[in-house]
């Protein structure tokens, strides 16, 4: 699976949602050209797939995902309709960081994010029980604790069982490139961060039991990692904003 990023597809006037030179013209052509992706229009990189017992929502961060556009709508399909009885480990990507880093570029504008990045997709991603977000574009690695509105839900750091009252956000760019830097103070929610090259790997062992793990490409070793282990009742379980408002009729 791949995502389109800035230096595939951002042109002035060409259509994306940022009006920066970063594709060098190439305006996403060879990207749409060269991989292949279950979009259901290849000018628009974002799509779903369901993978063993894993459902991905891929998303194009290139075009804006705002509340009200296309991709909106789409995000929020793909989110809803997962069986999770089936899928059962709910995935979210996309290149540009719509979730949490501590990167510092992002922590001098104050945001620890990609300006609009999460403001219209964090009800989403709590009302549907995503399990984790993966985001690129900052060259390093990061993980933060189980989130909603930027407070840690729980205290746990590693090992996490029951209901999830947040969604743990990864950002996984060290896959080359140069090296991207932190800002020196850490933020609470901000668990594991590592300045280096490596990639994330996921084992789902069965439908209760999620392992994830941080590897540098350097060696191969594991440096971070959690668990998630929980039934499917948990899944169903209202949390933080998680179910539709209901009104009592007497």
């Amino acid at each position: 699976m791949v995502a389109s990023g800035n230096h595939e597809r951002d042109w002035p006037n060409s259509g994306g949602f940022f009006d920066v030179k970063d594709s060098g013209g190439e305006c996403g052509v060879p990207a749409e050209t060269m991989y292949y992706y279950p979009a259901e229009n290849r000018a628009n990189f974002w799509y779903k797939v369901d993978y063993g017992m894993f459902r991905f929502c891929v998303a194009d961060s290139e075009h804006d995902w705002r509340e009200g556009t296309p991709q909106y709508k789409f995000i929020e399909e793909c989110l809803s309709t997962v069986d999770r009885k089936h899928q059962p480990w709910l995935i979210f990507a996309a290149h540009w960081v719509l979730g949490y880093s501590s990167n510092s570029w992002y922590a001098d504008q104050g945001s620890f994010e990609e300006p609009e990045g999460r403001e219209s997709l964090q009800k989403l991603w709590q009302r549907y029980r995503v399990d984790i977000a993966f985001f690129g574009h900052v060259h390093n690695y990061e993980r933060t604790c189980p989130l909603y509105q930027s407070q840690c839900v729980t205290n746990e750091r590693s090992n996490y069982s029951g209901t999830m009252n947040g969604i743990i956000f990864v950002v996984a760019g060290g896959g080359g490139s140069h090296l991207s830097s932190y800002t020196s103070a850490i933020p609470k929610w901000s668990v594991f961060r590592d300045k280096d090259y490596g990639f994330t790997k996921l084992t789902a062992f069965n439908h209760s039991s999620l392992l994830f793990e941080y590897k540098k490409s350097s060696d191969g070793k594991v440096y971070d990692s959690f668990t998630i282990h929980r039934d499917y009742r948990d899944v169903l379980g209202c949390v933080h904003d998680s179910c539709f408002p209901t009104t009592l009729a007497t």
